[in-house]
Parts: structure tokens; C-alpha cells; sequence
């Protein structure tokens, strides 16, 4: 089981009380008022509509390897996201503010996911699910352009932010802070004992 705190001096006192701390990432927002012009793409590349393919779920396992810091990607996400194309489950895609990135060889290399009005933030706010871009199409601004639609789409969608999660150690970080978004809040995860009675609180 798994504990998502926003207070940091509770998330350490339960590592300190033996606890493991898992994750810790940053709840970013964006306020959509000034937003970044779209980047112009390299030669033969160009914004899709959004889906799911199996040239995609490469895209997306490639780029999550075995250093990045969420870890890799599993066939449990391919199946979420899977499930929200098919059946808007557990919440439908924004469509709007969703798109692939599409190489000259016609195939997917990575997308961006956003889903809208969200229930598990405190505020109303699109939210990125997944942005990811494959190893080989990295490097040339296809990442910017995929976030810079999403901001797009989300304000076209009449939403008034747009959220999302970055863990620590990420370098997407640089990225989102460039296009304007700012700290909301952090999340920590700690990982609960199999038996609860071997944690008492405030010992």
C-alpha cells in the first residue's frame, strides 16, 4: 500500500519512523493566460490526432528506460491508456489538447495525454497524463511543441489551468518551468508495512 502526502514533515517523520519513501515529485500548474507560440517542426514531422498505436507503445517503452526516474514502462500503463481511448475509463482523453507526434516514416514517436476537468485535484484543471518522445526523435523540439498543444487545447477546452506531475530528477523539469508552469504543491509516497499495527503514530 502507498501513502500520497502533501506534507513533507509528516512524509519524513514516517521515513524517519522506518518507513520507505518511494516517490517524490512536484504537482505543477499552469494559468494559461500567456501561453508559448507554436514551435515550428523539423522537416516531415507534424501533430496528429490523438490514439494509441503499437508503433506508439514503442515509443513510449523506449522512452521510459531503465534510468528514468518513474521507472520503466509497463504493459499495465499501455492498458490505461488503452482503456481511456476505448472506454473513457477511469476519465476520457482531452482531446483537444492531446495529440502524436508523426515522423516522415508516417509512424508515431510519442504523444502527449491530457485528460479534463480532472476529480482528484483540488482545483479544476486539465491535466497531462503522459508526455513521452522516443530515444532517436529526441533533441529536436518535439517535446516543447507536444507540451505547447497541450496548453493550447487545454484553454480551447475552456479549462482554466493545466496541471501535472513531474517526480524528482526528472529533466522534463526544465522544460515545463520554461513554458510557465509554477509549483503547486509536492506529493511524497511512502510505502505502508503489509501490517498497519507495525506502525504506530507519533512514536
Amino acid at each position: 500500500m502507498r501513502l500520497d502526502k502533501r506534507d513533507e514533515g509528516l512524509a519524513d517523520a514516517l521515513v524517519a519512523g522506518g518507513l520507505e519513501h518511494r516517490r517524490a515529485a512536484t504537482e505543477l500548474r499552469h494559468d494559461l493566460a500567456e501561453l508559448p507560440a507554436p514551435p515550428v517542426l523539423p522537416a516531415g514531422w507534424t501533430l496528429a490526432a490523438p490514439g494509441w498505436d503499437d508503433d506508439l507503445a514503442r515509443a513510449c517503452d523506449a522512452a521510459y528506460g531503465p534510468d528514468h526516474p518513474d521507472g520503466r514502462w509497463q504493459s499495465g500503463h499501455t492498458w490505461q491508456i488503452r482503456a481511456m481511448f476505448d472506454a473513457d475509463d477511469p476519465v476520457p482523453p482531452l482531446r483537444s489538447a492531446s495529440a502524436r507526434v508523426v515522423g516522415p516514416d508516417r509512424r508515431s514517436a510519442g504523444h502527449v495525454l491530457c485528460a479534463g476537468p480532472v476529480p482528484w485535484t483540488d482545483d479544476v484543471c486539465g491535466w497531462i497524463l503522459n508526455i513521452a518522445v522516443a530515444p532517436h526523435a529526441q533533441g529536436i523540439g518535439l517535446g516543447r511543441a507536444l507540451l505547447t498543444h497541450a496548453l493550447r487545447g487545454t484553454r480551447e477546452a475552456g479549462l482554466p489551468t493545466l496541471g501535472l506531475s513531474v517526480v524528482d530528477g526528472n529533466p522534463a523539469r526544465r522544460m515545463y518551468d520554461n513554458a510557465g508552469f509554477r509549483t503547486h504543491t509536492r506529493v511524497l509516497s511512502v510505502l505502508l508495512p503489509a501490517d498497519p499495527v507495525a506502525v504506530t503514530a507519533g512514536e
